[in-house]
């Protein structure tokens, strides 16, 4: 396990992704193996993304099966996401996400954060796409790569998680809480791997 990361478990009757770190192309990168399986990393952080919102990271995905997708809310299946939680005022939220909130940590102990901006690998969805998860406007997506031109060697990205933020929720956002990566195929229950290079947030 890489140092200072921990599971991050929402569903415990799901099985868990495997994560270990490797060596790959010269380097110490961490692979992610799921099987049907639902259970990502996160690193607790307290970072201002207007001082230090330029995140870069890198991934590879291999041979996948080409349903997976999160814009489809019966799948919501993918191999590789990078997730940043952000703070913020809960008072704002509405009825609906107050009552999934509350679902949330009365069934699994864990407190959702006040919004969650996934950066997607999608085998279906045009890239630059945003999608709100169906349960939740306080957790949306946006798909940054995927493709049968993405698989099988190391995609690298850069993005401005300001103006990004912006974007997906029409708001500024507040401090980032946890850096996190989720590879899951549990809807579709097929095994999917991918390899996450070093994740990093630097100066704007």
């Amino acid at each position: 396990m890489p140092r200072g990361w921990e599971p991050y478990v929402l569903r415990r009757d799901k099985r868990p992704t495997h994560y270990a770190t490797a060596s790959v192309d010269g380097r110490t990168v961490l692979r992610a193996h799921s099987d049907g399986a639902a259970t990502g990393l996160r690193c607790l952080v307290d970072i201002d993304p207007w001082q230090a919102g330029r995140l870069r990271f890198s991934w590879m995905v291999q041979h996948v099966d080409p349903r997976l997708t999160v814009s489809d809310p019966r799948i919501d299946d993918a191999p590789a996401r990078v997730i940043l939680a952000f703070d913020g005022d809960l008072r704002r939220l509405s009825l609906r996400d107050l009552m999934f909130y509350e679902q949330v940590e009365l069934f699994t102990g864990q407190r959702l954060p006040y919004a969650s901006l996934m950066y997607v690998w999608d085998a279906q969805t045009p890239r630059d796409t945003v999608v709100h998860y169906a349960r939740s406007s306080r957790i949306r997506y946006l798909v940054i790569d995927g493709g049968p031109g993405a698989l099988g060697h190391w995609r690298f990205h850069e993005r401005d998680v300001v103006e990004d933020y912006r974007r997906t929720f029409g708001e500024d956002p507040g401090p980032i809480r946890s850096v996190g990566v989720l590879t899951d195929s549990d809807d579709l229950g097929v095994p999917v791997t991918a390899w996450y290079g070093d994740i990093t947030l630097s100066r704007r």
